[in-house]
């Protein structure tokens, strides 16, 4: 490419197009601030829009003279923007298209079939679905072109047009992409620049799970990059960035010249060694969990668990939630490696879900990873009177608020049933509650109320009360308080939090922790074994509680059972 005669240059881009082009407007949607598009057409020629006419309007004698028409503004790089002219002589056809472009005096030049190829080697696509408004025989020179380039056609779907082709409604054209995707291709391409694709191509991604490619997309994206622009197009794959990394080209040096499907354009900085070697360096796998809607029918969880596959996902744990009489909710947690993004697009293509709640992906804890009944009886263990509960209640179901008066605007609220009292609410924003959850929310509610901390109460002679519970082992830093208190003034003695925690939870059963109505700790009693085997009481009280006979009543509680 020659030098540039002035900076206007990288900010105009020329284009031909067929005599019979009639989306200028549709086009000029991928192109950002200030670049402007100079247009010329090809002449008119009366033929239906079949493979004739295409060679017609691709005489590269032709295009030359329209490329020299559109040169005066001095663009950065000329557009043959066209999809049947330029793949309809093939290979060698879209290279003679471009060298009459470069011959009229262009800086550079792209072809719409040229730019298709170049999108597959962006986004690492071998396997291509297309969906045409030709007639067969067009379309089937269309898969001759991609097999010429490398690229493979594995579905086709032509909607058998001669003419008016920019009639066609973007309803229709949504409909013909549906009919040509398959489950083996990695992309689908809309050709025929004549065709509306722009506000389809982001809904259609979302909906089937991979890239959707048009004719004016990947023709104005070439163009814009040789001109050193950004095309512009929201949530579109190939503008946006695919969800992830590219291939590489890999150069095989043993045979020169030789190379691996990748990227057309790289930059020199990614072939840096330092660069390299950060980007391989391997990170955490994110573990994911994975909620899915699916008809209560043979063979949906197999299509649910080939997507997963089909991404290099490991499925650690699967559970079946009821929903209603006709679907259920899949939850699985799923490692290795696979992104969010991609597990849901892969999901949502093999079971053809589109609606909000259909697949929902999420970062997962790895304490999920425990199996669901001994969770919840940990989280039962773990709660310690009412607010201990609903704690344990909203890690149970994963919910961002747990409460029994109103809680915070949330997309998502489940009213549970208590044993006594008002009912509890759960709200969360993620993913809507399930039957399966509110039947374990309500269990979870009636095991905390079952199950109290086991409680001895004493009365001292000034009519202060003072409470014995066990110990749960995690009271290290209470108990280093008092020991320090109760060792005041004494020889320096140094203990480890392992002392602590044999103290709290010994061999013979847990520690007697006795507290005054306040919480505070203000004695410990335990069993501890001896060099004869028989475990003997030890009894720690603050100073203020010595000759209260508390330590007497402690020792008792020992052996009652309060500890056990």
């Amino acid at each position: 490419m020659g030098e540039l005669s002035s900076p206007r240059d990288r900010d105009r881009v020329g284009v031909v197009v067929p005599y019979d082009f009639a989306l200028d407007r549709e086009m000029w949607r991928w192109v950002p601030e200030p670049v402007t598009l100079n247009v010329t057409r090809t002449p008119f020629v009366a033929t239906p829009a079949d493979a004739a006419q295409a060679r017609l309007i691709s005489d590269p004698a032709m295009v030359r003279q329209a490329a020299r028409d559109v040169l005066t503004p001095g663009p950065a790089v000329v557009a043959y923007s066209c999809t049947s002219g330029s793949f309809v002589g093939g290979v060698a056809g879209e290279a003679a298209l471009r060298d009459a472009v470069l011959a009229a005096g262009a800086p550079a030049a792209v072809t719409t079939a040229g730019s298709l190829v170049a999108a597959c080697a962006e986004l690492g696509v071998t396997r291509l679905a297309v969906a045409t408004p030709y007639v067969d025989d067009l379309t089937g020179l269309l898969a001759d072109f991609l097999a010429g380039s490398g690229v493979d056609t594995v579905a086709r779907h032509g909607l058998g047009l001669l003419g008016h082709i920019w009639t066609t409604t973007p309803e229709q054209v949504a409909a013909a992409v549906r009919a040509a995707d398959h489950p083996d291709a990695q992309a689908v391409f809309v050709s025929c620049t004549n065709l509306p694709t722009y506000d389809a191509i982001a809904v259609l991604e979302r909906e089937l799970g991979k890239p959707v490619l048009t004719a004016n997309q990947v023709t104005m994206w070439a163009a814009l990059r040789a001109a050193g622009h950004s095309a512009v197009g929201p949530g579109q794959t190939l503008v946006d960035g695919p969800s992830v990394p590219p291939v590489l080209r890999v150069v095989d040096t043993a045979a020169p010249g030789r190379t691996e499907p990748g990227p057309a354009d790289l930059d020199p900085a990614v072939l840096d060694p330092a660069v390299l070697a950060t980007a391989a360096e391997p990170g955490p796998a994110p573990l994911l969990k994975v909620r899915v809607g699916l008809p209560d029918e043979s063979g949906a969880l197999a299509r649910l668990t080939a997507a997963v596959a089909e991404v290099g996902g490991n499925i650690l744990s699967l559970s079946v939630h009821g929903r209603d009489a006709g679907t259920v909710v899949d939850e699985m947690l799923v490692g290795g490696g696979v992104t969010a993004d991609r597990l849901s697009r892969v999901i949502r293509r093999r079971l053809r879900g589109s609606g909000p709640d259909t697949v929902q992906v999420t970062p997962a804890d790895p304490h999920e990873l425990v199996d669901g009944p001994t969770r919840a009886l940990d989280l039962v263990a773990a709660a310690r009177g009412r607010d201990g509960l609903f704690d344990g209640l909203a890690a149970l179901l994963h919910a961002d608020e747990v409460g029994t008066g109103p809680v915070a605007a949330g997309t998502h609220v489940l009213e549970l049933t208590a044993p006594a009292g008002p009912p509890v609410l759960a709200a969360r924003d993620w993913a809507p509650f399930t039957v399966t959850e509110r039947a374990r929310g309500e269990a979870f509610l009636r095991a905390g109320a079952a199950t109290p901390p086991p409680r001895s109460t004493v009365l001292l002679p000034g009519g202060a009360e003072l409470a014995a519970e066990p110990a749960s082992g995690e009271e290290t830093a209470e108990l280093d308080v008092l020991l320090r208190t109760c060792l005041a003034g004494a020889p320096a003695v140094d203990w480890t939090a392992a002392d602590l925690v044999g103290l709290l939870a010994p061999v013979a059963g847990p520690a007697l922790l006795l507290r005054t109505a306040a919480g505070d700790l203000v004695g410990v009693a335990a069993l501890l074994g001896t060099d004869t085997g028989v475990p003997e009481p030890v009894v720690v009280l603050h100073p203020c509680l010595r000759g209260a006979g508390v330590g007497r009543w402690l020792r008792g509680r020992l052996g009652s059972g309060v500890a056990a």
